[in-house]
């Protein structure tokens, strides 16, 4: 065995270690404030990123160990057909039942803040601290290979049953933060499409604003009342007033 070889060998080890340590709930510390450096956390923020990252790390690697994925391989993933959206949604209440036990000795900020983030893919931004921790020992989101299995970490739960299980009450004025990191912004997707229309209503989004980012958000708002064809387009021509082609960027906010 050369060098690289070896070297290789023992990264694999070490990565298979903490995959299997992860399994089982031991987890390495995660600093939120150095990964998020440029996003000012307060304490009910972090403290809800801590139990999202206990929580929902050991249950997907779980999973994952049942399917005998290796969530370290470079290899191109394709998810149908191997049971991964079954054994997730099974996964789902036991996340949630673990979310609430963890939550009971919490203030109502920090499940507000639990509730806030799960709904706009905390579960996703919380795996891939683990994963770039894991890979490179530095405190970094991965952005690689796992990108493709990201939205199957967004929970399928109603925000309003949510929030029930959570024991908080949607409308408190509490933030709804979004994290920077590098040029992408996290917290910024929805778990479906009535969360959409729930965040709009919160203020937290400009409901023609997020219907030129997303078609099909727009169809819904439209339906619900919340945001008319007039007002998107007065956007749009105010956004864009010399019809430039593709300055307005489409993104797919529903996982």
């Amino acid at each position: 065995m050369n060098i690289t070889e070896s070297v290789l060998h023992n990264q694999n080890q070490t990565q298979q270690f903490h995959r299997q340590y992860g399994a089982n709930a031991i987890l390495p510390e995660i600093d939120w404030n150095t990964l998020f450096k440029f996003s000012k956390l307060n304490n009910a923020q972090r403290q809800a990123l801590d139990v999202l990252y206990r929580s929902s790390v050991p249950l997907a690697l779980k999973v994952f160990e049942e399917l005998n994925f290796d969530v370290f391989s470079p290899v191109a993933y394709q998810p149908q057909g191997l049971g991964l959206f079954e054994k997730l949604a099974q996964q789902e209440q036991l996340l949630i039942q673990s979310l609430q036990d963890e939550s009971d000795c919490l203030n109502e900020e920090v499940r507000h803040q639990i509730w806030s983030m799960l709904l706009r893919g905390g579960a996703v931004l919380v795996f891939k601290a683990w994963l770039g921790k894991v890979k490179t020992g530095e405190t970094v989101l991965d952005m690689t290979q796992f990108d493709e299995l990201s939205d199957l970490l967004f929970i399928k739960t109603s925000p309003t049953i949510l929030a029930e299980r959570l024991a908080i009450d949607p409308h408190a004025d509490h933030d709804h933060i979004f994290l920077m990191y590098g040029n992408d912004i996290f917290l910024d997707r929805f778990n479906s499409l009535q969360t959409a229309a729930l965040f709009v209503d919160l203020g937290v989004y400009d409901a023609a604003f997020l219907s030129l980012r997303d078609d099909s958000v727009a169809e819904y708002l439209k339906a619900q009342g919340q945001v008319t064809q007039e007002q998107i387009e007065d956007l749009k021509c105010a956004l864009n007033p010399l019809g430039c082609p593709d300055l307005i960027t489409k993104q797919d906010c529903i996982a």
